[in-house]
């Protein structure tokens, strides 16, 4: 999942139809049931920096679709950039934040650079806030979610470039929804 997608989607508050959009989860047909899904999972997105490293990581936990990861880093040597998805790969998992993204060169090259370690905790804090989203995804089709986001308290660094990096995390949340997705002419 590109950093673009994971900020769109999270900017609506509904990270966890993201799987399924960026996924093309299987279309109904008209006349056909929606698909539905019940999806768990986590959304963080972090930036920091230290001695002229600059990083920003997106990190996505779904359990119907998977776990997503990107990763972008700025130094005064160049760009390097990481992620993979979907994968059956836990990154939040008991109030611990664990990843491991390989990183490349982000030139002509794509000279492997390492990986990039992302190690943190979270805890849930406030109440679950209630989720009711309809929004048309690019293929026409309708992604109703229904159910509830709460907020999580993070603290996280990344070990990139032999730079150990804290990182600052403007949205870390868990949600819990039931989705259905309908095709043309459902709706």
């Amino acid at each position: 999942m590109t950093r673009v997608v994971l900020a769109c989607v999270i900017g609506t508050g509904v990270v966890a139809t993201a799987g399924g959009a960026a996924q093309a989860a299987p279309a109904t047909e008209g006349g056909s049931k929606p698909v539905k899904t019940i999806e768990k999972g986590y959304a963080l997105s972090c930036t920091g920096q230290s001695r002229g490293v600059t990083v920003a990581v997106d990190l996505y936990q779904n359990s119907a679709f998977g776990s997503h990861t990107s990763l972008s880093v700025e130094t005064p040597e160049g760009e390097y950039g990481g992620g993979y998805g979907p994968e059956e790969t836990t990154l939040f998992s008991n109030g611990t934040i664990a990843a491991d993204i390989p990183v490349r060169k982000l030139d002509d090259t794509a000279e492997p650079a390492g990986n990039a370690v992302i190690s943190g905790t979270y805890e849930a804090v406030g109440r679950p806030q209630p989720v009711h989203e309809v929004i048309e995804d690019p293929a026409d089709h309708y992604v109703i979610s229904k159910g509830t986001n709460i907020q999580l308290r993070t603290v996280a660094t990344v070990d990139v470039l032999g730079e150990r990096v804290p990182l600052s995390c403007s949205t870390s949340f868990a949600f819990d929804l039931t989705v259905w997705r309908l095709a043309p002419g459902q709706h």
